[in-house]
């Protein structure tokens, strides 16, 4: 949907259109723009909502009202994710339960999967059917599934007597409850797409935080700011998960790490391939960085590095160059006079290179890799010159 925001005091200050969810590419440029109209304070409800597009009829009585920006592209963001019985099950809550306000809705988006809303009489085999699964927690044995009365369960639906008519559908409530997911600060734990890596921190009420990594870097200052956390430095990371490969992991001391640098890390990460992926982890090996801004170095200058998997000796070095990687005319009927293990040996005397469980890596930077993983005084990494095989 697209919403158009302003500052109701302030109305000189003109109007911003956006889309929510807010794509995470035009999440900082949608903050600086509201900063600019003096509006979109962390937890406070200072926009003024001018005009509603394109989204479930309910939302639109949120017009003329003032709202967080983060709970409203949250709450976009949990309902993104609903089927077409489920944004009627919704709509029909807000309709009966007359929730306005952001924390109520954003509450309910969880809640509302406990009911049954009918929208087709003439269709009670699939009425019943899909009753039975909002009871039985969305899940049940095929057999038994197969086996359901739908009308019949739809029809003793019907006959309680419970339904409630709201223009999206004949609701029942099935004894819902709307229990507080959001009590206002930081958000539940819920995501909307594929994210690299999953935290848990505690914040100095004790309580435990979700988060999901990467972000925005401005998102995840104001993620920071709802959990009442100042310094990325105090950020007590309890848990955590990453799909990435163990060598990153073994690395990294999760009690150290700067929150934004972990950020940052799986922002890079997350555009790797798979083969290059696997490439990080052989270069993490023969580098051993120890903490996340270095492996975030590795993964700028990954071109520095020469990959090659499942080699196990300088026999089997020799042979993937010589027969493999293009660089020389291979002539099979010569192969009985290819000494490859001597041409192997004599690539790795002249670089640094190492056999790990990943297979053969070899840096051929300008520099050494203390220097390639160090810091400059500017906070970037030194200018490198290109070097080695593509």
């Amino acid at each position: 949907m697209k919403v158009t925001l302003c500052n109701r005091d302030k109305p000189e200050y003109g109007e911003a259109t956006i889309r929510f969810p807010i794509p995470d590419e035009e999440y900082d440029l949608c903050m600086e723009r509201l900063e600019r109209m003096q509006i979109g304070d962390v937890t406070g409800h200072d926009c003024h909502v001018a005009q509603v597009m394109d989204a479930p009829p309910t939302l639109y009585m949120l017009e003329g009202t003032l709202v967080n920006v983060d709970e409203l592209d949250f709450l976009a963001r949990s309902l993104e994710r609903f089927t077409d019985e489920e944004l009627a099950k919704f709509q029909c809550m807000t309709t009966t339960r007359e929730c306005w306000d952001m924390q109520s809705l954003i509450n309910l988006s969880f809640a509302c999967e406990q009911t049954t809303v009918i929208t087709n009489f003439a269709d009670l085999e699939r009425v019943g059917r899909n009753h039975y699964m909002t009871m039985h927690g969305g899940c049940c044995p095929a057999e038994e599934y197969e086996n359901l009365n739908g009308v019949g369960i739809a029809r003793m639906l019907i006959d309680e007597g419970q339904g409630k008519v709201t223009p999206y559908g004949v609701l029942f409530e099935n004894s819902m409850r709307l229990e507080p997911q959001y009590s206002g600060l930081s958000f539940p734990a819920f995501t909307d797409q594929y994210y690299l890596m999953e935290l848990e921190f505690k914040t100095d009420l004790e309580e435990s935080v979700p988060l999901f990594l990467p972000q925005p870097e401005k998102r995840l200052e104001r993620m920071l700011e709802r959990a009442r956390i100042k310094v990325p430095q105090e950020v007590d990371i309890q848990t955590w998960y990453a799909e990435w490969p163990d060598a990153l992991s073994d690395c990294l001391d999760f009690s150290r790490e700067d929150i934004f640098t972990l950020n940052r890390l799986c922002a890079a990460v997350s555009k790797l391939d798979d083969k290059q992926m696997k490439k990080l982890s052989a270069a993490v090996m023969l580098a051993k960085p120890q903490n996340a801004f270095q492996v975030c170095q590795l993964v700028k200058n990954l071109d520095q590095f020469d990959f090659i998997p499942g080699i196990r000796s300088a026999e089997e070095y020799g042979r993937y160059m010589i027969r493999d990687s293009g660089y020389f005319e291979y002539d099979e009927n010569l192969d009985a006079y290819y000494d490859y293990a001597a041409y192997g040996q004599q690539r790795m005397n002249q670089e640094y290179g190492e056999f790990n469980s990943a297979g053969y890596v070899a840096y051929h930077g300008t520099m050494s890799l203390e220097e390639l993983m160090t810091e400059s005084p500017e906070g970037q990494a030194p200018a490198l010159q290109m070097g080695g095989m593509a």
